[in-house]
């Protein structure tokens, strides 16, 4: 059983031990902490023994000046010496025609053969990935072909007189047969199952397998009371995943050759296999961390995903941690409220002031098009809970505020502030309520309303006296004056109201008195507000109307007067 290792993985030096060594095949199951097989390591042991005056590799005088000792009935150097110093051959077989022939070592220099040999011994096998091939007696086809790192070398102690026992330690992860190379069953272990008929490029590649000699993978659930979602959810929870992998340095075929896969590529291969590209996706924790003890939906989503790799070129390693806030909304929030009221004011004021801090669903590989950003998700909490801006009396921030007080607050607020930080994704706010009445008028920000009643008065005449002290001579004619109402309509519009252009349309077609339906509103109000229908009231009369539009600020005022006479 010829052992044949391709020196420096060139085909033109096939190097064959001779007395071919004893064979020592040991398959390592690689198992993590749960028991489940993860890889394959091979333990290939060659003990033999080098012989003064026999076998390969050949043994020199000195090297590298002197070289071999001469055979016996042979030329020397042989023409087919390889490997080396030239102390191998490139005969496969083992009979006697392939035998290598004797050399004449003196029996005073036996120990210097033997060191050499030892040094010829070393280089052979000093540098990892070169084919290995096992053969059987008088056979050219290799029974396994591997391409090992060596592990160690050792020499028996003695005085190496006629011989010197020797082991050599390889590791492999695959044991590879036949011409096309292929992978032998156990060895694909890598992948978690058993495939059939691959070769190394197929686990490498479309199996996306990777050689480790070790990992862990560890989950940790941890609670954070310092944010929470909203009052029902005072507390938030992180997760974070950390995982770990030692790779193994692997000599992949490549054509006659093979092609060097460093240890800590093929661990970051199988940590990388082994992570999701959903930052949703932690996955299914829920069901690994916490079952039984916490009461966590499974509506429950992950947000700032965060992951962060460590490389050890040196050692191999390879490593990743992922941390995630969970949350079943996409946006924390914090808001307080203060209520004031005062004597020389008619309303109650109810101030909130919030931040909302949004979560991101942006993939650790990028920005942009990759996910939801921090801030378009404050943005989206905050139109939520504000119904789009537009407040109301269905919106959630307008419920906090009304459910401080006893009495019925305005749905539209007083005055509003919103500060926005998009590189940090908060978005704050600060509203102001109060329980003012309703607004009559449609799509303004505030109105005022204002009627001044005039009622008779006596109708005297003042008549000069020259000379009189106490003034003029008042004089009741007998009659009265007439009843006045006076009123006021001021409108503050809101933005869309406001003209942009600068033609009559818009400046003058978006007065509030011409666009629906605030006009039919406008006159609707001066109808209630007018003397008309009232009781006792004979007659009325218009005087003329004023109105006062300002476009580009929104504001509108309508003053109106009646003059009118009651039945008695």
């Amino acid at each position: 059983m010829p052992i044949r290792i391709r020196y420096q993985n060139d085909t033109g030096q096939e190097c064959t031990i001779r007395p071919t060594p004893l064979v020592s095949i040991s398959t390592n199951i690689l198992k993590d902490g749960a028991n489940e097989a993860f890889g394959v390591t091979y333990g290939i042991t060659l003990t033999g023994t080098l012989l003064a005056d026999q076998g390969t590799p050949y043994a020199t005088k000195h090297i590298p000046t002197v070289g071999l000792y001469p055979y016996h009935g042979t030329p020397s150097p042989m023409p087919n010496n390889v490997g080396p110093y030239g102390t191998f051959d490139k005969n496969i077989g083992h009979t006697n025609n392939g035998r290598p022939p004797k050399q004449q070592v003196p029996t005073n220099q036996a120990a210097t053969a033997i060191i050499q040999k030892q040094k010829a011994l070393r280089a052979l096998f000093a540098q990892d990935g070169q084919r290995v091939e096992i053969t059987d007696f008088d056979e050219d086809l290799p029974a396994v072909i591997c391409y090992p790192r060596l592990v160690d070398i050792s020499f028996t102690e003695g005085i190496y007189i006629e011989r010197c026992d020797f082991t050599i330690q390889l590791e492999a992860d695959t044991l590879l047969f036949g011409d096309s190379l292929k992978v032998d069953q156990e060895g694909t272990l890598i992948t978690g199952n058993i495939q059939v008929d691959k070769t190394e490029d197929d686990l490498l590649g479309s199996l996306s397998g990777a050689f480790i000699s070790s990992y862990d993978e560890s989950w940790a659930l941890e609670v954070d009371d310092a944010v929470g979602e909203s009052v029902g959810m005072p507390r938030s929870y992180r997760i974070s995943h950390d995982i770990n992998a030692t790779g193994k340095t692997h000599y992949v075929p490549d054509g006659d050759k093979s092609r060097k896969v460093l240890a800590w590529e093929q661990a970051r291969t199988f940590v990388q296999n082994r992570l999701s590209d959903n930052i949703t996706d932690y996955p299914n924790v829920m069901g690994k961390i916490g079952s039984g003890t916490i009461n966590l939906v499974e509506s429950y989503g992950g947000f700032n995903h965060i992951r962060s790799e460590n490389i050890s070129e040196s050692n191999g390693t390879y490593s990743v941690s992922e941390n995630w806030v969970i949350a079943s909304g996409s946006a924390y929030e914090n808001f307080s409220t203060s209520t004031s009221s005062s004597n020389s004011e008619a309303f109650v004021n109810v101030s909130i002031d919030g931040n909302i801090k949004g979560l991101s669903q942006i993939t650790p590989s990028g920005f942009g098009s990759f996910g939801v950003s921090a801030y378009d998700n404050a943005l989206s909490k905050y139109n939520n809970i504000t119904n789009s801006g537009q407040f109301g009396l269905t919106s959630d921030i307008f419920s906090r505020a009304n459910n401080q007080v006893a009495v019925q607050l305005n749905s539209q607020p007083l005055s509003i502030t919103i500060g926005s930080n998009e590189y940090n994704g908060e978005l704050t706010y600060s509203l102001s309520f109060n329980n003012r009445p309703t607004n009559i008028i449609s799509g303004v920000l505030s109105e005022t309303i204002s009627v001044s009643d005039t009622y008779p008065g006596d109708v005297f005449a003042t008549i000069p006296v020259l000379g009189r002290a106490t003034g003029p001579v008042l004089q009741y004619v007998g009659s009265r004056t007439e009843y006045k109402r006076d009123i006021s309509i001021n409108l503050v519009m809101d933005y869309t109201r406001i003209p942009y252009g600068n033609t009559r349309n818009p400046l003058i077609l978006k007065k509030p008195s011409v666009i629906e339906p605030t006009a039919s509103q406008i006159a609707d109000l001066i109808v209630e507000l007018s003397p008309k229908g009232e009781p006792g009231i004979r007659k009325y009369f218009v005087n003329p109307p004023s109105e006062n539009w300002s476009p580009k600020d929104g504001t509108y005022s309508f003053s109106l007067s009646w003059t009118y006479e009651m039945d008695t």
